[in-house]
């Protein structure tokens, strides 16, 4: 067994897991541009939503002057959705990449190969890294294939710049994932507290509108990284955030490698 071999390997093995979510996040992001028109040119909306308390709009990246365009309605829920989404696909891929090896006996033939741990653990990790991407890529080309049958794109920059801060997001979560993965043996644990971390965060930033302790707890959230409406008004991405997006993978990555090659694995 080889790397390339290997890397197919885990790419096959999670074949089922891609083409579900890929259809998944395709048919929300169909349904939240379907109803485009709806939302653009119903005016009783903006009305009732500048009625609603702030702390809601901010949860859902909601700013009433935004729902004028395809590309403000498409960074509000349509974004929330698919960075949640693609925040659980990461997981569901990162989390089973070792502890699922070692909960199904797997790993009995796996770690006994020529193959360094390191070497196999990337070559898993590169999988995970091109499923995750062929997912985010198809769902921003299908975004941008039926604005342009349901509604004028203005800013394409703006909203392809929105879309990619979801994928640095589930860049996040897979080097969470990836942690847990190492260091639970069990695989169904792992998932549990990766999925888990994620709903939390979630849930975090939905609270972020709000006072006192709770609001506070929003800074625990990772989708609080990226203050999306500002990156569609200024068409650009603050480096610091992108940094710590990507710092956070890279790290996961490299110490999760180093748990795996000294663990000491009992199959």
């Amino acid at each position: 067994m080889n790397k390339f071999v290997l890397f197919k390997n885990e790419f096959y093995l999670n074949r089922k897991t891609f083409w579900i979510w890929l259809f998944i996040n395709a048919g929300l992001l169909a349904i939240f541009a379907a109803a485009t028109d709806l939302v653009l040119s119903n005016a009783g909306l903006l009305e009732l939503l500048e009625s609603y308390p702030q702390a809601i709009l901010d949860s859902f990246n909601i700013n009433p002057e935004s729902f004028t365009t395809y590309e403000g309605w498409m960074a509000s829920e349509p974004y929330v959705f698919l960075a949640l989404l693609l925040g659980i696909f990461a997981m569901l891929l990162s989390a089973t990449s070792i502890s699922r090896e070692i909960d199904g006996r797997t790993g009995e033939f796996l770690f006994t190969t020529p193959l360094s741990r390191r070497t196999i653990f990337f070559a898993k990790a590169a999988s995970h890294l091109l499923q995750l991407t062929i997912v985010f890529l198809a769902s921003t080309a299908l975004v941008f294939l039926l604005g342009r049958a349901v509604a004028e794109v203005g800013n394409a920059q703006g909203l392809f710049l929105v879309f990619l801060t979801a994928y640095l997001l589930s860049l996040v979560c897979s080097g969470i994932g990836y942690l847990l993965s190492c260091l639970m043996d069990n695989q169904r644990t792992a998932l549990s507290l990766g999925v888990g971390f994620v709903l939390l965060s979630f849930l975090f930033n939905m609270l972020a509108g709000l006072e006192g302790f709770v609001g506070r707890l929003a800074k625990l959230s990772i989708f609080q990284l990226f203050d999306v409406l500002a990156i569609l008004k200024e068409n650009a991405l603050p480096p610091h955030p992108v940094a710590a997006a990507c710092l956070c993978y890279l790290l996961g990555l490299i110490v999760s490698s180093e748990i795996l090659a000294r663990k000491n694995l009992y199959l």
